[in-house]
């Protein structure tokens, strides 16, 4: 899916990711980070929490579940978590989103 993203954004520093089913690249900001995501179909992420985080689906279908209540996002829809509020997600489709996170180091450019 990589080829889906125009040159400008897959220049952009490839994040480090314990899954190798989700890349992403990386925007730095002084009090945030927004990153790219590409993700295969399939994908299981479990519970966790973190800073809050917007996020809007590019292509593809993502199910996300926040606080125990389960949503099918789809391309064009966009998603925010409060900051340390439990979340999971499973990507139905392969999918490419935007997410912007409230915390500047929660990502590191892959060595």
């Amino acid at each position: 899916m990589k080829a889906d993203l125009p040159a400008m954004i897959s220049k952009l520093p490839e994040i480090s990711m314990p899954m190798e089913e989700v890349k992403g690249y990386l925007i730095q900001g002084q009090t945030n980070q927004a990153i790219f995501f590409i993700v295969k179909a399939g994908t299981l992420l479990p519970d966790h929490t973190h800073a809050a985080q917007w996020g809007i689906i590019i292509d593809g279908e993502f199910e996300i579940t926040i606080n125990g209540k389960k949503t099918l996002y789809r391309k064009g829809d966009s998603y925010f978590i409060p900051e340390n509020t439990v979340h999971s997600g499973y990507y139905v489709t392969d999918v490419i989103s935007f997410d912007v996170f409230d915390d500047n180091n929660k990502f590191h450019i892959k060595p």
